[in-house]
């Protein structure tokens, strides 16, 4: 992918969408060295609050790096040595490529997605 094909840069951000019996974490940006923290501290206090259904929506995140990928692997597997449930869901095609690469999709719990659709409230490209 050259520059000009580049998707516009998005500033990382989280939100918690809590849903029935099950929550979302909801990571929009890429999915790397600056962001992973963020990500993980949500699902260890959502954790901590008692849920254990928990969604982690890939809609937003254009690119996942190797701290990324690791990140989700120690969540996965915090998730079967504790009983949890952690699913996977919506990835791009940018993003998905490190599951391909590595042979780790596999690993995950997946559920299928609809569009990924950005909040009204985040400012949009160029604003």
């Amino acid at each position: 992918m050259s520059a000009v094909d580049s998707p516009p840069y998005i500033p990382f951000a989280i939100s918690v969408v809590p849903d029935r019996d099950e929550v979302a974490v909801v990571p929009i940006g890429d999915l790397d060295i600056t962001s992973v923290d963020e990500v993980q501290q949500a699902v260890v206090d959502l954790r901590s609050a008692g849920f254990g259904r928990i969604l982690v929506d890939l809609r937003g995140v254009g690119f996942i790096d190797s701290t990324g990928l690791r990140m989700l692997i120690s969540l996965r597997n915090d998730a079967k040595r504790t009983g949890y449930s952690l699913t996977l869901t919506g990835a791009r095609p940018a993003a998905e490529r490190i599951f391909k690469v590595t042979g780790t999709r596999g690993l995950f719990e997946w559920r299928s997605s609809g569009p990924f659709v950005e909040p009204r409230d985040r400012p949009q490209h160029g604003d």
